[in-house]
Order: C-alpha cells, then sequence, then structure tokens
C-alpha cells in the first residue's frame, strides 16, 4: 500500500528548489531555553520565527500553521507556500491536552507548532544527542518530550518523576529509559 507522507500541490519543482536553497542559507536558532526536566536546551518559538522568517521570505517562501483541538487532543498542521502557488502540508501533529485552560492550549499549541515548524523546514530546535535515527529511537524522543510536555502541563514536580524513575527503574535520568520504560512513565503521569 502506497502512502504519501504529506499533501502537495500538483507539481513541487519551483518550492522543493527555494527549500534547497532556504536550506543551505539558514542556521540551526541558538537553543537559549533548558527544558528542567530533560537538562538540554531548546528553541523557543520565537527564536525559531526570528531565524527563519527572512530566510524564508527572500527564496518565496511562506508557511500557515493552524492549530485544531479535539475531545483531549490538540493539533497542529503547517503548510509551506511558495510564490510559484506550490505547497506542501504536513501531516497534522498531535499532543494530548493536558489541562483545559487556555494557557494549558497555547502551552501545547506553541510547543506543537515549533515541532512541526521545524520539521517541515528541516532546522534543529532541541539537541541531537543520538546519532541514530531509527524508528525506535524516534519514537523515543517523541515519547520522552511527550512525557516532557505532561509534566509541565500538569505541573508535576520534576523531583517527583525523578523518584518515580529511579524507584521504578533503578535510573537517574529519564535519558537513561527505553520506549518500554517511557511508555510506562507516560501511563503512570497520565494516571495522575
Amino acid at each position: 500500500m502506497e502512502r504519501n507522507l504529506m499533501n502537495r500541490s500538483e507539481t513541487i519543482t519551483e518550492i522543493a528548489k527555494a527549500l534547497a536553497k532556504f536550506q543551505s542559507e539558514v542556521s540551526d536558532p541558538n537553543r537559549t531555553k533548558e527544558n528542567a526536566f530533560l537538562k538540554s536546551k531548546y528553541v523557543t518559538l520565537d527564536s525559531l520565527l526570528q531565524a527563519v522568517r527572512p530566510v524564508l521570505a527572500n527564496n518565496g517562501l511562506s508557511f500557515l500553521q493552524v492549530p485544531f483541538t479535539g475531545a483531549d487532543v490538540v493539533s497542529v498542521t503547517t503548510m509551506l507556500l511558495h510564490e510559484s502557488g506550490e505547497w506542501l502540508e504536513s501531516d497534522p501533529f498531535t499532543l494530548p491536552l493536558m489541562k483545559k485552560d487556555p494557557q494549558g492550549v497555547g502551552s501545547v499549541v506553541t510547543y506543537a507548532r515549533r515541532y512541526s515548524l521545524s520539521s517541515i523546514l528541516g532546522v534543529a530546535w532541541d539537541e541531537d544527542d543520538d546519532a541514530q535515527s531509527n524508528n525506535e529511537t524516534e519514537l523515543t524522543k517523541q515519547i520522552l518530550h511527550e512525557v516532557t510536555e505532561i509534566v509541565k502541563v500538569k505541573g508535576i514536580p520534576n523531583e517527583t518523576v525523578a523518584s518515580y524513575i529511579k524507584t521504578t527503574f533503578n535510573k537517574s535520568s529519564s535519558k537513561l529509559l527505553d520506549l518500554t520504560e517511557l511508555k510506562q512513565v507516560k501511563s503512570w503521569l497520565m494516571s495522575l
């Protein structure tokens, strides 16, 4: 069964050239914020936008991001547009919605926008401490980010999570957990 990885215009010749030129000219934004739970640095949405907008414009590119909410999720779809009329659209990036107040929704939308935009543009926004790019590694990273978001949205103290990880897995950091262990941590967090 053949599956398209993303929606796109009938032709993508011009947008592909412009995106290649953009990627050769743009620099990965500075990682100025530290994730206290993961002990890693990441790029804020503001910093990402400041880094990419001028280079996109110089190459006839722009983007549109549309957030939407479901019962317990927030999704963001990112569309990359070219002055020729060609376009690429990402699949929705979906995250669980833990807090249904405006701040909770805003936090998840911001995270999803940053992740989705950096992905479609090929710009790094967090530290890559693992050179492997197999599916399990990518899924592990995704689950780790989801765990981080759950901790943030629910306001769970990092010490509580660290204690659970130490007691349950005898490991000192969430970065040392494998995929199965991370899924267990996520389930535990969701039950709180």
